[in-house]
């Protein structure tokens, strides 16, 4: 199945979920990565036209929005973006015409990497790669994992993953005679009749997916089942290059399966909180537009209030013993993924500071002498101590019974 033709007609949802989470993360990241005084770059891997047929802006006018914004600033960053596109190079010049410090580079995304890899790399330059492509045939992990060993400044990676069609092309590829669900073939997904087992296991640096299918087959598992594990296997994967990685499911609607999986990797715990944050509000967004003021019947608070875990129970359940607040976030979004915010997990904490929970803060005082009760790690040590529950006296005290 090829990708559709007018994909550019105009901009749907979904790709309006995706690009709110690209917009809202770059302000606050390049405010951030300047600072390092080392030079910053943004690839854009698939620019595309930078604008769709109905005029809703696409990544590249995003990203050059942000550029511009931050070169306003006095004195000027080092920042600039790099649109790397094939089909659609003239129409992208047009759209960016008014832009600054952005570069188009009228090629092949893989030709680009192996090139750019090849040559003279400055490492001392922070690089941020927003890989989306139409289809799974040019994700080739290995890139990734080139570029990590590079050794730049700081490096991460926005991946637009497309789970789904990665495992109807393994399907197809293996021959499999369990039909898939109709949904499934319904996706825009782009491939050029070349895949071939081998190519599908350089996307997902091994062949663990065909055990998934495999099990799918045997009617072990449906398919929804199948596209979670795949992306738990990916994640696993990248993970072995990245300190952190996260991921969002995109959808048209939130019990629908993802049209893709939207993966972030960073070695900071700053940018990990901050694109969980995006993540999250995102994919609230689309509950409440689909509530349209009702209550959803699979919102996370109604799952909560039918027998799942609070927020609170999710952080006792986690603090074993005594752990920084920053590494105790870190291990809450390893486990729950997206499913809260930052502020929502430093509430929670702070709300049984004293009854659940016990708070040793560094300094302990602020600077009017006042007892801190900072939740900011940043400026400050912050230790979660489990209080443990106080259980009744034993032998229990009786009462006397009166003859």
């Amino acid at each position: 199945m090829a990708v559709k033709q007018n994909f550019f007609a105009e901009k749907r949802e979904w790709s309006k979920l995706k690009d709110q989470i690209l917009d809202h993360y770059l302000a606050p990241y390049l405010a951030k990565i300047t600072t390092s005084g080392r030079p910053t770059r943004i690839a854009d891997c698939f620019a595309g036209k930078g604008r769709f047929d109905d005029g809703q802006p696409g990544s590249p006018i995003i990203i050059a929005k942000h550029v511009d914004a931050m070169r306003a600033r006095s004195p000027a960053p080092d920042v600039k973006a790099i649109f790397i596109e094939q089909k659609y190079a003239a129409e992208l010049r047009a759209n960016l015409a008014a832009a600054s410090n952005c570069q188009v580079i009228e090629g092949d995304y893989e030709q680009f990497v192996l090139g750019f890899l090849s040559g003279r790399v400055d490492r001392d330059r922070n690089y941020f790669f927003y890989v989306d492509p139409y289809g799974i045939k040019s994700l080739n992990f290995s890139h990734f994992a080139r570029l990590k060993a590079v050794g730049f400044q700081s490096l991460e990676i926005l991946i637009n993953l497309n789970t789904t069609g990665f495992l109807r092309e393994g399907c197809r590829l293996l021959k499999l005679t369990r039909k898939i669900p109709e949904w499934a073939d319904d996706l825009d997904f782009d491939t050029d009749g070349k895949n071939t087992p081998v190519r599908m296991d350089e996307v997902a640096d091994g062949n663990y997916w065909q055990t998934i299918l495999a099990d799918f087959q045997t009617r072990t598992i449906d398919f929804h089942q199948a596209e979670e594990q795949f992306i738990a296997g990916y994640i696993e994967r990248l993970g072995t290059h990245f300190k952190y990685v996260v991921n969002i499911p995109i959808k048209e609607r939130s019990h629908h399966m993802p049209k893709y999986r939207l993966v972030f990797a960073t070695d900071y715990h700053d940018g990990l909180f901050l694109m969980v944050n995006e993540m999250n509000a995102a994919w609230r967004k689309l509950l409440e537009q689909e509530r349209g003021g009702q209550l959803y019947l699979f919102d996370a608070t109604a799952l909560e209030a039918l027998g799942g875990l609070t927020i609170q129970e999710k952080v006792i359940a986690e603090l074993r013993l005594p752990m920084n607040l920053r590494d105790l976030l870190i291990c809450l979004i390893r486990k729950h993924g997206i499913a809260h915010t930052i502020g929502e997990y430093k509430a929670a904490i702070k709300e049984k500071e004293g009854s659940v929970f016990k708070l040793m803060r560094d300094p302990p005082k602020t600077p009017t002498g006042k007892p801190s009760h900072s939740m900011d790690y940043n400026k400050g040590k912050i230790i979660v101590n489990p209080i443990p529950p106080k259980w009744p006296k034993w032998p229990p005290k009786w009462p006397v019974l009166q003859p």
